[in-house]
C-alpha cells in the first residue's frame, strides 16, 4: 500500500530482501494492482543480491514502481534462488509525522503456502466494535477467476453468514471491516474455495480503531 485508510490512517509498505544462498542472487517485483486482471504484471528491473546481503526497498511501491497514493495490491518475487528471503512492513504514518509508525509485518509466501480446493483454513481474532475491526485480504495464485467463499462465525461458534470474493486471474481483493454487519461480536472466519484447480493465500487484519495499528493474522 501507498494510500489512506479508515480512521485518518495512511499506509506505505517497506520490503525487505535478504541472499540466504551462497552465491549472488537475481530478482524481480511484480506489481498485482487490487481489483484487476494480473495475468500480465508489472515487473521492475533485475535486482542483484550478493551472498548474504540484504536490501532495504523504503515504500517500495514508490521506489520501485513510481507509484502515487492510492495504490494497493500485492507484490510478488521472481527469483531464480530458493534462498532468496522476504518481508514486508505496512504501516500507518501519523498525521503530524512526528509520532512513530504503527505496522504489521508479512513474510513472503511460496506456492505451499497457498490454500487449495477441498482445503480449509480459519482466520482468527476476527472482531469489530468500537475499539477494533478487521480485514480479509486474498491473492488470487492462478491465471483463472476464482470464488473464495468466506464463513462468519462468532465466539460462540453460531453461523453469521457468507461473504463471498471474486478474484481475477492472478488478482487480489480486501474485505475492510467484514464483520461489521455484526457489530459488536468477536469470532472468526473459514476460507475455502469451490472449485478445483485454483489457489488462494488469505489473510486478516485487525486494526485498533484509534491509533490504526494493525496485527497481521495467518491462516491455520
Amino acid at each position: 500500500a501507498v494510500a489512506a485508510g479508515a480512521q485518518g490512517a495512511f499506509f506505505q509498505t517497506d520490503v525487505d530482501v535478504s541472499n540466504a544462498d551462497e552465491q549472488s542472487a537475481d530478482y524481480q517485483f511484480m506489481w498485482f494492482p487490487r481489483g484487476v486482471d494480473n495475468s500480465e504484471p508489472e515487473t521492475s528491473e533485475t535486482f542483484t543480491l550478493g551472498a548474504g546481503k540484504s536490501a532495504r526497498y523504503t515504500n517500495v511501491l514508490t521506489e520501485v514502481f513510481n507509484l502515487e497514493p492510492d495504490s494497493l495490491g500485492a507484490l510478488g518475487i521472481k527469483a531464480k534462488s530458493p534462498d532468496l528471503l522476504a518481508m514486508s512492513r505496512t504501516y500507518n504514518l501519523q498525521s503530524e509525522g512526528n509520532g512513530g509508525t504503527f505496522g504489521q509485518a508479512m513474510e513472503a509466501i511460496t506456492s505451499s503456502d497457498f490454500i487449495g480446493y477441498g482445503e480449509s483454513r480459519r482466520i482468527l481474532f476476527g472482531s469489530e466494535g468500537a475499539e477494533m475491526r478487521t480485514n480479509i485480504g486474498c491473492q488470487n495464485g492462478t491465471d483463472m477467476s476464482t470464488v473464495v467463499y468466506l464463513d462468519l462465525y462468532n465466539a460462540e461458534g453460531e453461523s453469521l453468514g457468507r461473504e463471498m470474493l471474486i478474484l481475477k486471474p492472478l488478482g487480489n481483493e480486501q474485505i475492510n471491516r467484514i464483520l461489521d454487519g455484526h457489530n459488536p461480536v468477536n469470532g472468526y472466519v473459514d476460507l475455502s474455495l469451490p472449485q478445483p484447480d485454483r489457489f488462494v493465500y488469505c489473510y486478516g487484519s485487525v486494526l485498533d480503531n484509534i491509533s490504526s495499528d494493525p496485527t497481521t493474522i495467518p491462516p491455520q
